[in-house]
């Protein structure tokens, strides 16, 4: 494909941004905000009524709770007349582009022709929609796929650090995964199936205590054990996680939309499951594909996994980060068996 017509995806993902945006404004005016999640709600308070109020605190608590690296920049812009919501949604777009341009150097890098369906599992339709709303997992999955994929070590440890800052339980899953692979990497082949299902359960494991963990730090409250941690339904969500189906998962006071909404909806968002199950498929159909790379990005998903299944919550939003390392990992594993080659990819 001709960088020429590689473009052509910025420009038309710019321009359902556009009429999705009108559109949404026109149908719910100043109700956006309660569209699909209640943190556009929460961002726009935290402007209104946190920081104009209280000011720019720097406690670090505070820097994470109140989301200063996506808050501050529509704040200020507000303060000359823009709407912080719209600042809000096209920061969103600005980090969809930044993703795409990440995810195209990458297949580059792997001496790969970009191809037009390669964006649909690294840049699909869940993104798309994501930069129409005022959120921050545009931004989180731009720094967290920095992270994974780039081979600059200062670079990874900056986009660590704003990870952190934006989604700290996911920082430490993403270190724990990096930590995991290089362990890994010095074992010899013939140890390698033992090792890598140990360090599965290990890492599912760490990342349910994590969960109880964290809140014990945050809340200075006494630290508690993981409840549940090997019973049915949580290997059941599991596996709902790399189909997309997470929500059969949860009850009615999680999910509000209908199961046969939700099913439909996976017509249109078709990458929330294409996108690990692929990844996962080519990961395990050939021991080649087991780089350090892709360990890395199994095993922090596998970390994350157990930390938010001690949660009631759930969704594909929360995988948006492995969404793109998953999808441009699959891309380079599907061509690679494409053009014939045993290695795998370039990590």
């Amino acid at each position: 494909m001709r960088r020429k017509s590689l473009d052509l995806y910025i420009l038309g993902v710019t321009c359902v941004w556009l009429i999705a945006v009108i559109a949404i404004y026109a149908r719910f005016g100043t109700d956006q905000i309660n569209l699909y999640s209640n943190d556009q709600a929460a961002h726009l308070s935290l402007i209104n009524d946190y920081i104009s109020v209280r000011g720019i605190s720097l406690k670090f608590d505070e820097i994470v709770n109140w989301r200063y690296f996506i808050v501050l920049p529509a704040y200020f812009s507000s303060k000359i007349g823009f709407d912080p919501v719209l600042i809000l949604k096209f920061s969103q777009l600005v980090y969809l582009v930044l993703i795409y341009k990440l995810g195209v150097r990458f297949i580059a890098r792997n001496h790969i022709r970009v191809r037009v369906w390669h964006t649909a599992l690294f840049c699909g339709p869940i993104l798309i929609f994501m930069s129409t709303l005022a959120l921050r997992d545009l931004a989180i999955g731009f720094f967290s796929t920095v992270f994974l994929l780039e081979k600059n070590r200062f670079g990874r440890m900056i986009a660590l650090l704003i990870t952190l800052l934006l989604r700290p339980h996911l920082a430490v899953a993403l270190l724990f995964g990096w930590i995991v692979s290089l362990i890994i990497k010095r074992y010899s082949r013939h140890l390698f199936i033992p090792i890598i299902s140990a360090f599965a359960i290990v890492s599912y494991v760490l990342g349910s205590y994590s969960y109880y963990i964290g809140q014990s730090i945050r809340t200075s409250a006494p630290l508690t054990g993981a409840k549940e941690v090997f019973n049915q339904s949580k290997f059941t969500r599991l596996g709902a996680n790399f189909l997309g189906l997470q929500f059969l998962t949860l009850g009615e006071d999680v999910v509000s939309a209908s199961h046969s909404t939700l099913f439909l909806s996976r017509i249109i968002f078709f990458d929330t499951f294409t996108t690990p199950l692929l990844f996962i498929v080519l990961l395990f159909a050939f021991s080649a594909n087991w780089t350090q790379m892709r360990t890395t990005v199994f095993y922090s998903f596998l970390f994350f996994y157990g930390l938010i299944s001690q949660t009631d919550w759930n969704s594909s939003r929360q995988n948006i980060p492995f969404f793109v390392s998953m999808g441009l990992l699959a891309v380079v594993g599907i061509e690679t068996r494409r053009q014939a080659k045993t290695t795998g990819f370039v990590s």
